[in-house]
Parts: C-alpha cells; sequence; structure tokens
C-alpha cells in the first residue's frame, strides 16, 4: 500500500511538471554583431602623420611609420548581416585582426571597441527582436622592441627567438571584457501568460588565443601585475582572432526544483522496492 501511495506522489509530481506553464522556448536566434572602435577612446591623439588614424567606418586603424612592410594597425571584420545562432553553440560573429609590421614613431597605446548587439527570434518566426545594446571592450596595447630589454628578454618575460618570441618580441593586448556575459528574458507568447524564459549571452575567442597573460605582461601593459587576460601577436605577421557568441536557456529554479523532487520520489519507490524483496 505504501509504495503505491508513494507511485501516486511521484506521478502528481509529475502531472505538476506537466501543467507547469512556461513559454516557448527560442531554439535558434538571429543576431546582429556589429564592431567599431570608438574615436574618442583612440591614445595617443596627435597630429602627426604616425599618430594613430581611424578609417573605413571606424573598423580601421593604422600607425607608426613604416619600415618597409607598411604600418602597423588593427582591422575589424563584422559580419555581412544576421547570423543564426542555434541555442547551445558557439557561433563566430566578428573578428579582428593585428598587422604586427616593424614601425618607428607613434605607437597605439589605447582603444575601445563598441559592439552593437541585436537579437531577434528566427525559430520559431515571426516574434519581435529586442531592443539593440552596446558593450564596450577596452583595450591596452603595446608595441614591443623587437630586441627586448636588451639583455634577449622581451616584455611578457619570455626570451627573444623563443615560442611567439621567435621573430622578435611579440605585441601585446590586454582586453577588459567584462561586460561581455549578460541574461535576458524573453517571452514568445507576451505578457500576462506562460513565464517568460531566462537566456544567458556569452562571448569567447574561438581561436584560443585569448587567454590570461604572464605576470610580466600584465605589468608592461597596464601598470599593474594584477591578472589580466589579452593575447600576443608574433612580429612580421598579421594575427586574426575570432569572437563568437553562445545563447543558452537557463532552467528555472521551480521546474529544477520540481524534477528533482519528482526523481526523487521515483527513486524512493524503487528502493522500497527492492528492501521489500
Amino acid at each position: 500500500m505504501k509504495t503505491r501511495k508513494l507511485i501516486r506522489t511521484a506521478a502528481a509530481v509529475i502531472a505538476m511538471m506537466a501543467g507547469y506553464a512556461q513559454a516557448a522556448v527560442v531554439t535558434v536566434w538571429d543576431v546582429t554583431d556589429t564592431a567599431v572602435f570608438v574615436p574618442a577612446s583612440v591614445t595617443p591623439s596627435c597630429p602627426g602623420a604616425s599618430c594613430p588614424v581611424l578609417s573605413a567606418g571606424n573598423t580601421s586603424l593604422r600607425w607608426g611609420t613604416s619600415t618597409g612592410a607598411g604600418q602597423s594597425g588593427l582591422d575589424i571584420g563584422n559580419p555581412p548581416g544576421a547570423v543564426a545562432v542555434p541555442l547551445g553553440a558557439l557561433t563566430a560573429t566578428i573578428d579582428v585582426t593585428h598587422l604586427n609590421h616593424p614601425i618607428l614613431d607613434t605607437t597605439l597605446s589605447t582603444v575601445d571597441i563598441l559592439a552593437t548587439l541585436q537579437l531577434t527570434p528566427n525559430t520559431p518566426p515571426g516574434l519581435p527582436g529586442l531592443p539593440p545594446g552596446d558593450i564596450l571592450f577596452k583595450v591596452k596595447f603595446l608595441e614591443t622592441p623587437n630586441d627586448g630589454n636588451g639583455a634577449g628578454i622581451c616584455a611578457d618575460g619570455g626570451a627573444v627567438g623563443t615560442g611567439i618570441n621567435s621573430a622578435g618580441c611579440a605585441d601585446i593586448f590586454v582586453i577588459d571584457n567584462e561586460a561581455a556575459n549578460f541574461s535576458f528574458w524573453y517571452d514568445t507568447d507576451g505578457p500576462g501568460s506562460e513565464d517568460p524564459v531566462l537566456y544567458s549571452v556569452s562571448f569567447f575567442e574561438m581561436t584560443s588565443g585569448f587567454n590570461f597573460l604572464p605576470t610580466a605582461a600584465c605589468l608592461a601593459a597596464t601598470g599593474s601585475s594584477a591578472p589580466c587576460r589579452g593575447f600576443e601577436t608574433a612580429e612580421f605577421a598579421d594575427t586574426t582572432v575570432h569572437f563568437g557568441i553562445l545563447i543558452e536557456a537557463v532552467p528555472e529554479p521551480d521546474s529544477m526544483a520540481l524534477f528533482g523532487l519528482a526523481l526523487a520520489s521515483l527513486g524512493w519507490v524503487g528502493r522500497r522496492r527492492r528492501l521489500q524483496k
């Protein structure tokens, strides 16, 4: 009798879950992600020919006096249109390329990258999109001497001629991306009906180049030995880093609690049956 009561209890809990009203989940989002350099953030700001100059709708930045291979620079590559992003699938959006050329005179110190993001449901179709939102990435840059400190040691603490410093000391980027993760609610059937669904959005660098940097590199680029994240780029090379977006639906605590209770009830039923045998 007790076993049958437990079975009925578990069945009731599962029935409660079946009746739990939550809006349909958007399984694919159309994402428009457009990034530009912020003109006011570019330092140093100076009138000389070697000073940092923006072009191409603030997606291209050049600086320094060429020694033969051209100026150093940064280029942003934006997708030509909306990108379909399935839930749980890391999907490429923008990319940033550093042209690490030997130069003289002025070099870049800081620049901000402003990414404007808009999300519109793709599946199911015909639903309104979210208002555009801005995400700011603050970049600190160090153009390093190719031969290091005169004793064969580069700014990142590594030796000239080894690893990332094989062709000369690598340049260092530090990126503050604390605002690159956020969440939002979306209700597919409008207010007053089923509960909205919570979604999380995260950004990742997809080429494994964006990592915690050596303490020496952080100190050289930021003036602080506090942990920092960024990437280093090899001398005499153009290095592209690809950034992607990950969107996930977050289970609501109430539904997870009900699911846990149902599993616990069924587990207890199975245990009672084994003990009775």
